[in-house]
């Protein structure tokens, strides 16, 4: 392997990170090998470590969140530590005419951080840098380290319900979270972007400088205009948060549904929320879960008494309530299910020798943002499709977030998030282990075309950030009436395509 160090250390690089796309991004041509001594080469410029195919290291340099993808064999892998190095592999690509993904967390539920031919890894790029009004974070910078990062400057970003996302992809298609009602997406508190672009330049992008790429990196999506190397970011003023995560019984559902959705549209901004029905195995007989959920920017007393309004709404006492007033670093780091965990281990597993979480096999999912709440009979048809037909081995879930309040102040067309009508956003997901049949596959296939055709006609188009595992009509429902903007963008930073995955700005796949 062409390291200076072992590839497989763990906490390489000081300080931690964000940024660059999760979503990927591609090269002009589609070549992905080069000669061993290009290879040797390019391993001596990089500060970082350089993974081939035959390294002892490359099982795990491959990996993504989701283990369907390790069937992609990419030539190589590049754990870059700099800029410097970001700019040395997108120069050697573009001369050996190999195809470019880059990749900060790995979580683009359609796999656009790994491909055959070099996958560019900003993982190590994860700083946290604390100015005056600004902090400043790497592209692999991991929500759970950002956290805590931040917490001893008493300062905060938003972040989504994951522990292990990077803001690369996160920040670059939006970022939504329990933070949104109070504080806005993430894009909306983004200052500056520096990036790597096709031609190998090192650029920052602002209001003040190339300020049309700015936008773009804003809600356009990640793998489309360059590799960010950096975010400078206007911090969250969250000192502490009141958690919260309450159950219902199943027979209560639709009420459940319906009222959530009326408090979340009545309620206070400090309160973000999630509405999830759960089948831990969609076996025939399983009772679904409901779960209720979030985070409330207030005093606990406050929170106390929406959670109260909620009940009363729904007409039913929960099964279980919990609330707890926490640090906001702590208050997050329960929400992410690592309340018990040390901070070490709240990472994937493999990734450092105490890391416990699980890696996915399959992930299928269709989500879409809504400007309005269902109808009763909406609804209804919502939750008798999700039950649908059962299949054993197959996780399901109705995931549902509160979006709106700050965020829905801004214009759509002020960023490349052009959502800023939506209340809601509803997904049909469904998770499958590894190695999966073909028919589980395509039950599981079904299962979320189902999901899709239902929440088509109602909603207000998707998030590029849950990219949808079949949406023929990607650019219009990611980018509304922003699209040909973008595609102005991307002709005049990437004329040559270089950056793309299979629905980047300017492709026409499906």
């Amino acid at each position: 392997m062409y390291t200076r160090r072992n590839v497989l250390r763990a906490g390489a690089g000081a300080g931690l990170a964000l940024a660059a796309s999760a979503a990927g991004a591609g090269a002009v041509a589609a070549g992905t090998s080069a000669a061993a001594g290009d290879w040797t080469g390019l391993g001596a410029r990089l500060q970082g470590d350089l993974v081939l195919p035959a390294d002892a290291g490359y099982g795990l340099a491959k990996q993504n969140q989701f283990a369907e993808f390790d069937a992609v064999h990419p030539t190589a892998v590049a754990y870059c530590e700099t800029p410097a190095d970001v700019q040395a592999c997108i120069r050697f690509a573009r001369g050996q005419g190999i195809s470019v993904r880059t990749r900060s967390g790995g979580h683009n539920y359609r796999g656009w951080s790994t491909g055959e031919g070099l996958v560019v890894d900003v993982s190590r790029i994860r700083h946290a840098t604390v100015a005056a009004s600004t902090v400043r974070i790497g592209p692999g910078l991991q929500s759970i380290d950002a956290l805590h990062a931040l917490a001893p400057h008493g300062k905060q970003v938003i972040a989504g319900t994951c522990p292990t996302v990077c803001p690369g992809g996160f920040l670059s298609g939006g970022g939504i979270g329990y933070q949104t009602r109070k504080f806005g997406l993430g894009a909306d508190r983004v200052r500056s972007v520096q990036l790597v672009l096709a031609d190998g330049r090192l650029v920052r992008a602002s209001a003040a400088q190339h300020p049309d790429l700015y936008w773009g990196l804003r809600g356009g999506g990640g793998g489309n205009f360059g590799v960010v190397t950096e975010f400078e970011v206007e911090p969250i003023d969250a000192p502490r948060m009141v958690f919260f995560n309450t159950t219902w019984s199943w027979e209560r559902a639709e009420e459940v549904f319906a009222a959530w959705q009326t408090w979340q549209l009545t309620s206070s901004l400090s309160l973000g929320s999630a509405l999830i029905f759960m089948l831990p195995d969609a076996a025939p007989g399983e009772v679904p879960q409901i779960i209720v959920t979030g985070g409330y920017h207030g005093s606990e007393a406050e929170a106390g008494a929406a959670l109260d309004q909620l009940t009363s709404l729904v007409g039913a006492q929960p099964t279980s309530r919990f609330a707890t007033d926490l640090p906001y670093a702590e208050a997050m780091k329960t929400a992410y299910g690592c309340g018990d965990l040390t901070q070490d281990q709240c990472h994937r597993e493999g990734t450092t020798s105490d890391a416990l979480l699980h890696r996915v096999g399959r992930l299928r999912e269709a989500y879409r943002f809504f400007d309005r709440p269902f109808s009763p009979t909406e609804l209804n048809s919502v939750v008798t499709a999700w039950e649908g037909e059962r299949r054993p081995g197959q996780r399901r879930f109705l995931h549902c977030m509160s979006v709106g309040g700050a965020a829905n102040a801004v214009s759509p067309s002020a960023t490349a998030f052009a959502h800023r009508g939506a209340n809601f956003i509803v997904g049909f997901t469904t998770q499958l282990d590894e190695p999966a049949s073909v028919e589980d596959q395509q039950a599981a296939s079904a299962f979320v075309a189902t999901g899709a055709a239902l929440l088509n006609p109602l909603g207000s188009g998707a998030y590029v950030n849950f990219p949808g595992s079949d949406l023929p009509d990607w650019a219009s429902q990611y980018y509304g009436g922003n699209y040909q903007r973008l595609l102005d963008v991307k002709r005049r930073y990437d004329p040559d395509d270089f950056f793309r995955h299979p629905r980047s700005i300017g492709s026409t796949a499906q």
